[in-house]
Formats: C-alpha cells, structure tokens, sequence
C-alpha cells in the first residue's frame, strides 16, 4: 500500500497548519477550504497548540493612543488582517485627555487627567471598570509622578489586578515611592507600601527632580519593573508575591 499523501495524513497535516502565520485571517481562510481542515483548525486543542506555538512570536495589530475623550486604535497591518479603528477604540466619559499607563493580559489601564481615579478597560467586550484611588494615595498628578500596571495570574479571566505606584517628596534631601495593589476579586485595596528613596546631591525641593518616563512596566517572572528619570537614572521594582 502506498503512503497517504501528506495532506490526507491528520497528523502530518496539523503539523503543517501549525505552521501558518499567527494573523487573524489565517485559520478563517485555512477553515474554508473544506469541511475537513474546518473541522481541524476549529478543534480546541489544535488551536491550544496553534497558541503556544506562537505565543511569544504575535503580530502588531496595532497600537492604542490616547486622546481628549478616549483612547483610539491605530491598526498596523493591512486587508485581510486590519483591524477597523472603531472596533478597538473607546470613548470615555469624560472630556480631559488620558494617561495610557500600560496594556497587558487583554486589559487597559488608563488614568483619566487629572480625575482622581483609574480605569480598567476590555477592548474586545468594552468592559470598563472604574477605580477610586486607594485612600492615603495623594500625589500631584504632575511630571509623570505616577504610574502603574494591570495583570492577571495564569489561567485567570475572571479577575485581575491595579498595581498603583507614585513618587512622592519627603524633605528636602529624600524622595519616597508610594504602591498599592487593587483585587478585583475582593474590590479593595490592599494597604499602602511606602519606601524612601536617599539622595545625597538633592539639590531641588520639587517632585519634577524624580519622575517615570513613558515607557510601560516590564513583567518579568513575577515583578513588575519601571524606569525612573528625571535627576536619577534607577529602575523601581515591585515583586507581585511579597
């Protein structure tokens, strides 16, 4: 008997759609071809395996810019695969421009300026929630003096939380971090975490001296990293398990 063709063979042909690019029109297109790779691509664990095999390898769909009202979406890639502005855009109820603090886990987390609470946003279901800020957090919202993160553990869709850090002054010589942490799980916050930051050739009693640059938090294993600028060139880490 001769050997199956590699295309009537299930296992060699998985394989081989494992191997298509990871753009949103590829399995779509893959399923049209017959009921066969239909019924292929659409099985849960083909698609588990399709997942891990490209997950640190995504495309750019696109990129999220804030602006007075909302926060738009700016595809990147072209027809097949580009995503429509609208359908990733968000319209906030409110007219102050946004502070866009980070995207992660499927999640947006935004600081409407200079309203005293945060947003947590779904692009995919525009589910929002709106968070008060933790009791004791009172920082001037100037010089990017605040910052923080969202994140959700393994396996969770349900919940997530709001990671909430700020650079405050002391006195004159020392400069503090303020973090908080928020479960959407329980709705509260966790308690204040304070740590002083010495300077000795502190020279500026301003909270322009130490500030976040613009870029988001970096998760690696379990912390969170920011960069910090102004007068210091430091990194601030926050460790999720402490």
């Amino acid at each position: 008997m001769s050997p199956a063709a590699p295309l009537d063979d299930e296992n060699l042909l998985a394989e081989i759609l494992l191997r298509l690019p990871p753009l949103p029109s590829t399995l779509p297109r893959a399923s049209l071809v017959c009921k066969r790779w239909l019924l292929l691509v659409s099985d849960i664990r083909f698609f588990r395996r399709f997942r891990r095999r490209h997950r640190c390898s995504p495309p750019l769909l696109g990129c999220f810019v804030p602006d007075r009202g909302g926060v738009s979406y700016t595809p990147t890639m072209d027809s097949p695969d580009r995503i429509p502005a609208g359908r990733f855009s968000l319209q906030l109820d409110h007219s102050c421009y946004s502070k866009l603090l980070g995207c992660r886990h499927g999640l947006l987390l935004i600081a409407p300026d200079p309203c005293k609470q945060i947003l947590v946003c779904d692009p995919v279901t525009c589910d929002q929630h709106h968070i008060a800020f933790p009791p004791g957090f009172e920082i001037e919202w100037i010089a990017n003096s605040i910052h923080g993160a969202v994140h959700r553990a393994a396996g969770e869709v349900q919940h997530f939380q709001v990671i909430l850090v700020g650079v405050v002054e002391v006195d004159k010589q020392h400069m503090g971090v303020l973090a908080c942490v928020y479960s959407s799980d329980t709705g509260v916050w966790d308690n204040l975490i304070s740590a002083v930051i010495p300077f000795d050739a502190y020279t500026t009693i301003c909270i322009f001296a130490v500030c976040f640059t613009g870029m988001s938090a970096l998760l690696i294993g379990n912390s969170l990293y920011w960069r910090l600028g102004g007068c210091v060139d430091a990194v601030l880490e926050f460790d999720l398990e402490r």
